[in-house]
């Protein structure tokens, strides 16, 4: 799929979630409200850190973001949690899917940046696979504690969960073993440089050379 065909696809629902949250605020179905406004701002986060740190994400993976989103609005206000059984593992699995991608960027981030850490790709897809599943059971426990104190369904049985935990697990699976074949062609330094990480680099470090001088100085006038 072509980069402009995806921005486009990544406007149009964006809007879309915008227009959701005001018809149901429109009709007065104020419970999904929140959660429909919080995702389209959620989906601006990659423009404003673009804009403010010059850190570019890849277009595919801003339109993951906003299709979890999306998907997850939708399903909550017109019902598909409930009408639809398999909503909810699609959602599971789209948004866990999503978070091993996250964590792989993340820790390719973390090893560019700093030079002392040398991270096997090994490491990586493992830590891509634990970083989906973390998330996934945060979300259970959240939700299973949202459940005891303000007496919501979140969690309907034993069953409901553990499908949840196994459609996150292989969600995180597949992208793992994906990291692990594109570690192979690729390197991860390579990738970092290519979402504008470099940039950012050389700014926190003549920041913090900066600091380093400018302390020297004051600690010299002592």
């Amino acid at each position: 799929m072509k980069e402009q065909t995806m921005l486009w696809i990544t406007w149009v629902l964006q809007l879309s979630m915008l227009v959701l949250a005001l018809a149901l605020l429109i009709m007065g179905e104020y419970t999904w409200v929140p959660a429909s406004l919080v995702s389209f701002f959620i989906t601006l986060l990659p423009a404003i850190l673009k804009r403010s740190a010059r850190v570019v994400l890849p277009v595919w993976l801003v339109l993951w973001i906003v299709v979890a989103l999306f998907l997850h609005s939708i399903g909550g206000a017109f019902g598909f949690y409930d009408s639809l059984h398999f909503w909810d593992h699609i959602t599971h699995a789209i948004s866990a899917s999503l978070i091993a991608a996250l964590g792989f960027v993340l820790v390719l981030t973390i090893d560019f940046f700093f030079e002392s850490i040398r991270l096997p790709r090994q490491f990586v897809v493992f830590f891509v696979l634990m970083f989906g599943m973390a998330v996934g059971v945060f979300w259970e426990v959240m939700e299973f504690t949202q459940d005891q104190l303000v007496g919501t369904n979140l969690q309907y049985d034993l069953d409901d969960t553990m499908w949840d935990l196994f459609f996150d697990g292989m969600a995180s699976l597949v992208v793992a073993i994906f990291s692990f074949f594109y570690l192979k062609n690729k390197s991860g330094e390579e990738f970092v440089r290519e979402l504008g990480m470099a940039r950012a680099k050389k700014r926190i470090n003549k920041a913090l050379e900066k600091g380093r001088v400018d302390e020297g100085r004051s600690a010299s006038r002592l």
